[in-house]
């Protein structure tokens, strides 16, 4: 029956003329059958023509905002001021079983000079936030102290841990591993980013953790710079 068909509509299709217009004009007889075969014909045609879409973008962010492994992203919704929760596994390091990690944003595009311009505007836009981490186990959660940077004099920098209400002030330039940003599919040789933490740890044991960030000042200075949230293994000076 297939192969019938088939033939069918070779025969339909070698008697076709093209109009000057472009147009498919198939000569009608008295072979009733034609009719239905070439509307059968012009849809598969259409079906091959037709303009097919990109999914690779969609897909890549969908496989990002579903990710749950360190590192991760999520996007900050522009409408939405609640806390995000996000509940995460930070595996071990391949030389680190308690690998260095930190809690902030980044920001990425293809040229450089204006993602450094956006990251300079975004370091002097006086963000805040409130940062709890927790680790979560079978016998339950425990809080783990976090750390973040102070600057001392003009250019100096010295750590301080995190209050314990887990206010953090301001965002401090950072630098996430590039290779693990890489190899989780979150970053590209043709795309550049600028990273910037609220607070870290130097050393956290591999494990199961919940994450709740709350953007308590200038919130629309992240919206309008399209930053992302950003959990990430801290770059190690070799």
């Amino acid at each position: 029956m297939a192969t019938t068909t088939l033939g069918r509509m070779i025969q339909v299709l070698s008697t076709a003329t093209l109009t000057p217009s472009g147009r498919l004009r198939v000569p009608i007889g008295q072979d009733r059958v034609r009719l239905p075969l070439l509307a059968l014909v012009i849809g598969v045609i259409s079906a091959c023509g037709g303009p097919s879409h990109p999914a690779s973008t969609p897909i890549a962010k969908e496989k990002s905002e579903m990710r749950t492994v360190v590192p991760l992203v999520r996007d900050l919704a522009p409408h939405d001021a609640r806390p995000i929760e996000v509940e995460f596994d930070l595996p071990a390091q391949a030389d680190d079983a308690e690998p260095p990690i930190f809690i902030g944003v980044r920001l990425t595009g293809r040229d450089s000079t204006t993602v450094a311009e956006a990251g300079d505007r975004l370091e002097r836009a006086d963000v805040g936030a409130v940062v709890q981490l927790e680790r979560v186990e079978s016998s339950g959660s425990a809080k783990v102290g976090l750390e973040r940077s102070q600057r001392v004099g003009r250019d100096q920098e010295v750590p301080v841990a995190l209050a314990a209400d887990g206010v953090a002030p301001g965002l401090f330039a950072f630098d996430a591993d590039p290779m693990a940003l890489q190899e989780a599919g979150l970053s590209s040789a043709e795309t550049v980013s600028k990273e910037f933490a609220f607070a870290y740890s130097p050393s956290l044991p591999a494990g199961r953790y919940r994450l709740s960030l709350r953007i308590d000042r200038n919130r629309e200075a992240l919206i309008d710079a399209n930053a992302q949230l950003l959990i990430a293994y801290t770059w190690k000076a070799k």
